[in-house]
């Protein structure tokens, strides 16, 4: 019998089925795309990720030779879009980097101070989350509201594809803005406030609990055997940081996906000034009685990937004639770092401390002898030093971090590893199993049912480090002048960027 866990990021989806013993029996992955209608807006199509959800089950399922019995999640945060009685989405997704909602923040504003928000949701006042979106549709799109029977996150959302209650973890719930961050439970008073019905929102639950099982027609369809039981899985950072070990205070992860996350285990909820000042959200953990703070820069894989698409002719040619991977070719062909070349990796807006939307990507220091190599790596350094303005935030704000879990896609690239241990100042774990998301919606899938007796049992047993990689001393000095120049770049350009901003809503709006 196998555990299958599923990943559903901003631009792919990934299934992956593991042995009790944490094996990789098999595993397939489809992308899609990111739609941006207009300055601001961000958005995804629900039915379209579902039909790549599918694909992806089925391939895995078919690869495996070994009988899932229960799957479980591990999605991006704070997309969601309504759904009618049928289920049926009614519109597109909004995504965390949409923007267009900021009138209803003032709104709710208006009612209740940020620091009040915080206090009570663990959530900065700000319009990446679901409850500001709600209003925005409510305003904007009357109809489509009232159409709606339950505004659905993509944990919740998958549920019901599969045939089960829509239930919402308290993780992926935590990212609404909506929910009680101590009580764990939807908060009435900033409901209120926004003018939203609680009977629009799913049933929450905590992350690992058996709530249906996958009816026969659905499993057919999907290449699964009777009696698959569903299992709440989980927001994607949390999740990856339970596939990486991290279930108490001292731990981080360093996830690179789509996103770039630092994600910090806690003991209680911390809502402190400090922590607010950071725009550091708090909210509930996968693994019961644990919260977690995220520290994040929302474009980093994308901003790979938009180099490839768009520049790395040269480099798909040689992955297709080589059958190597392109990323690993890409990261290969970067010049030596630190170079004079610096790019802002805020391609979807700034990440934290500053959660700028209107913020824009750019690339200082081009000259004519720049070559690509020296753009690819003003990428993989950027990134890290958008990184590292995180890490600096997270110990501003009294946190402490003894070492940090590397995962997710950027993981496997070992040179990338080095320059982010180099530019960090800490050292980099990388672990055995980097797709440490669907590991831990495996993780969370088994001890619902038994197959583990602990989450923490399970983590010692699944999870192990692959190589650590330390700080070189002559180039974390290197790097630390370089990022002394870094450190300059937002705010010296965040103005011009507000203005860029500010005039294409005006020419595309």
């Amino acid at each position: 019998m196998s555990l299958l866990g599923l990943d559903v990021g901003t631009t792919g989806c990934k299934a992956i089925i593991f042995s009790d013993e944490g094996e990789i029996l098999s595993k397939a992955y489809r992308e899609y795309e990111q739609l941006f209608p207009k300055p601001g807006w961000a958005e995804i199509d629900p039915e379209q990720i579902w039909t790549r959800i599918t694909e992806v089950i089925r391939e895995a399922a078919i690869g495996s030779n070994s009988p899932v019995k229960a799957i479980s999640t591990s999605v991006l945060g704070e997309a969601f879009h309504p759904v009618d009685k049928n289920g049926k989405p009614l519109r597109t997704s909004f995504t965390s980097v949409d923007n267009r909602s900021q009138k209803q923040v003032n709104q709710i504003g208006k009612k209740l101070s940020e620091l009040e928000v915080f206090a009570k949701t663990g959530m900065s006042l700000h319009c990446s989350y679901a409850l500001s979106k709600i209003m925005w549709m409510r305003d904007n799109e009357p109809d489509l509201y009232k159409q709606t029977w339950k505004f659905l996150h993509y944990g919740d959302y998958i549920a019901a594809k599969l045939g089960v209650e829509p239930v919402i973890d308290l993780s992926v719930a935590g990212r609404s803005m909506m929910l009680d961050v101590r009580a764990k439970t939807w908060n009435p008073e900033i409901l209120d406030a926004a003018g939203v019905d609680v009977a629009l929102l799913p049933r929450a639950a905590q992350a690992g609990e058996v709530i249906g099982v996958v009816p026969d027609s659905i499993a057919s369809e999907l290449g699964l055997p009777s009696g698959v039981m569903v299992v709440t899985g989980g927001h994607d950072q949390p999740v990856c940081a339970l596939g990486a070990g991290v279930l108490d205070p001292g731990v981080g992860t360093d996830t690179t996906g789509t996103v770039e996350c630092m994600t910090i285990a806690m003991e209680e909820p911390i809502l402190s000034e400090g922590l607010l000042k950071q725009n550091l959200s708090v909210y509930p953990h996968v693994v019961p009685d644990r919260w977690v703070t995220l520290a994040f820069v929302y474009s980093a894989g994308n901003v790979l990937k938009w180099y490839r698409d768009n520049f790395a002719v040269a480099e798909l040619a040689e992955a297709e004639a080589s059958g190597k991977d392109v990323y690993d070719i890409m990261v290969k062909s970067a010049a030596a770092g630190p170079a004079e070349v610096f790019l802002l990796p805020h391609f979807t807006g700034s990440g934290t401390p500053y959660l700028d939307g209107d913020s824009r990507g750019a690339i200082l220091g081009l000259r004519t002898v720049s070559k690509p190599g020296h753009v690819v790596r003003a990428i993989l350094d950027g990134i890290a030093y958008e990184m590292r303005v995180n890490l600096d935030s997270i110990r501003e704000a009294g946190l402490e971090i003894q070492r940090l879990h590397a995962i997710g896609g950027g993981a496997k690239s070992d040179e990338w590893l080095q320059t982010k241990a180099d530019i960090l100042g800490t050292d980099l774990h990388a672990l055995t199993v980097a797709e440490a998301g669907c590991l831990g919606a495996a993780i969370l899938a088994g001890t619902a049912i038994g197959t583990f007796p602990s989450l923490k049992q399970a983590t010692d047993q699944l999870v192990s480090v692959r190589k650590t990689f330390s700080p070189r001393p002559g180039k974390k000095a290197a790097y630390d002048r370089a990022f002394q120049v870094y450190s300059k770049i937002y705010p010296a350009i965040a103005h011009v960027n507000h203005a860029i901003a500010e005039w294409s809503r005006e020419v595309e709006g």
